[in-house]
């Protein structure tokens, strides 16, 4: 297998701060679902405990939820309830996908490719296992960047980029460079906005996430420049955001979709 850039963390902890408001959850995959034909074979690419996989296998759909870390699979395996319909869980790495060609009408992917070694050598296998005609769907979370998530995440990119970091590596990569891959290969994609809600972050509490490296995109550094890092962005924060680093502030946010024709 390639670089592994997997979560292997405690899928519990994942969980809780992956979550999404019952009534989000229930808006993405809706509108995943209504892309898809009624009950075919869909595979989950970086499915990790099944936050997608789970719901559309109980709407009927055949998934296949495959993901590089075993511990993950898992998970989603323990979280089925006893008696519903069940994802087939493979564990694969996206960049050689153990599946045969055009093995899908559908497929998906939230916040995975990100991760992957190889960007084109996974949208390769995309084109390769997904029928012509089919459907491939990109989701993620895009971030207001004036709110305390959105404005962190920026503030860390733009120290790596200060530093001469290479922005297009896994775990860095930015989700423009992900939607510019997938429609060089399959053309520009019809985008819907599934969820619209809003949060309330303390930018405190935005850091302290870069601090304990809580999300991929804050892993990839020795920890002595990392706490380099996480000093400047606390002294930024304090300037962006007036002093007041402990206050919960609105953090809008919206789930995308950008559906890919094979």
């Amino acid at each position: 297998m390639a670089l592994d850039t997997a979560y292997h963390g405690d899928p519990r902890k994942y969980d809780r701060t992956r979550g999404l408001p019952p009534a989000v959850q229930e808006a993405i995959v809706a509108a995943l679902a209504a892309a898809f034909p009624a009950r075919a074979r869909v595979l989950d690419l970086g499915a990790g405990s099944g936050r997608f996989a789970l719901p559309l296998a109980a709407q009927g759909f055949r998934v296949v939820a495959a993901d590089l870390a075993a511990e993950m699979l898992a998970h989603l395996r323990a979280k089925q309830p006893p008696g519903a319909a069940s994802p087939a869980s493979v564990q694969a790495d996206a960049c050689r996908l153990p599946f045969r060609r055009v093995a899908f009408p559908a497929a998906f992917s939230v916040h995975t490719l990100h991760l992957v070694a190889d960007l084109n050598a996974a949208v390769a296998e995309i084109a390769r296992v997904v029928q012509l005609g089919g459907v491939f769907a990109l989701g993620y979370i895009d971030h207001d960047l004036d709110a305390p998530i959105g404005w962190t995440l920026h503030a860390w990119r733009a120290a790596l980029a200060r530093r001469g970091y290479d922005l297009s590596r896994p775990m860095w990569r930015d989700h423009p460079d992900i939607v510019a891959a997938l429609t060089r290969r399959f053309g520009a994609p019809h985008t819907r906005v599934a969820a619209r809600w809003q949060g309330q972050v303390a930018p405190a509490a935005a850091l302290e996430s870069v601090s304990e490296r809580l999300f991929t995109p804050y892993w990839g550094l020795p920890d002595a420049e990392h706490a380099e890092i996480v000093a400047e962005l606390r002294r930024a924060a304090r300037r962006a955001f007036g002093g007041d680093l402990h206050t919960p502030r609105p953090d809008p946010r919206r789930f995308v979709w950008h559906f890919f024709r094979r």
